[in-house]
């Protein structure tokens, strides 16, 4: 059985940041102890969105001192790869943060990970202000090494993108249809991108819900394209 304060301790180890605070570490490592009480899955939830706004922050300024050569469009495709679920859930792996494998929860998707990270970031600010996540962004984009050439971009990333950038609106996503057994699901989404006079639709199943979200964006990303360079 592992030992949740060992857990604690090492979270703080990787982040090189030690909580004044450690009950809110506790509460940010929330998938360590499902099922989670009403009160504790909206405290956790608070933490996440605090925890996805500072990353962003932090993320645009340390990329924008250390890639002084990068368009404005280059800063863009970096603080989208680094703060996406799947950019999240890659750092957490690549910083080696323990994960609640075969714990008290079955495999994390990308999404429970990535919600993890972002808990456990604004667990972070909340106790110890913006420096420490701000440290925490520079070592890790300065250590990418990639100051030459941004990082692939997602799909659900890309589109959100150019739906803002050409068209001023936000893809909307919606779960369709969920079948098969449960350690079998299949999801089905769909996506629409509708402002400025363009109306783009577009469904797609997968194994998750993010993975069904990706193909759905990746085929709208497609569609949109296609109206630019028909």
């Amino acid at each position: 059985m592992i030992d949740f304060e060992e857990v604690i301790a090492s979270v703080q180890d990787i982040l090189a940041y030690r909580f004044r605070n450690p009950a809110l570490l506790r509460q940010a490592l929330g998938a360590w102890n499902l099922p989670l009480s009403p009160e504790a899955a909206a405290a956790r939830q608070r933490l996440e969105f605090l925890g996805d706004a500072a990353w962003d922050f932090a993320v645009a300024a340390a990329a924008f001192q250390l890639c002084p050569r990068a368009t404005a469009g280059d800063l863009t495709r970096y603080r989208a790869a680094w703060c996406s679920t799947e950019g999240l859930a890659h750092l957490a792996r690549q910083l080696g943060l323990p994960t609640p494998d075969g714990a008290a929860s079955p495999v994390p998707s990308e999404r429970v990970i990535a919600e993890m990270l972002e808990a456990t970031l604004g667990a972070m600010v909340e106790d110890g202000g913006l420096d420490a996540i701000r440290a925490l962004a520079h070592r890790v984009i300065a250590q990418e090494g990639v100051t030459t050439a941004p990082p692939p971009v997602d799909p659900k990333s890309a589109l959100q993108m150019l739906a803002q950038a050409r068209y001023g609106t936000l893809p909307g996503y919606r779960l369709l249809e969920r079948r098969g057994p449960p350690h079998h699901p299949i999801f089905r989404v769909g996506v629409r991108v509708n402002g400025a006079g363009i109306l783009v639709q577009a469904e797609a199943e997968g194994a998750s819900r993010q993975a069904a979200e990706q193909e759905a964006a990746r085929t709208a990303l497609q569609q949109l394209q296609e109206k630019v360079h028909p």
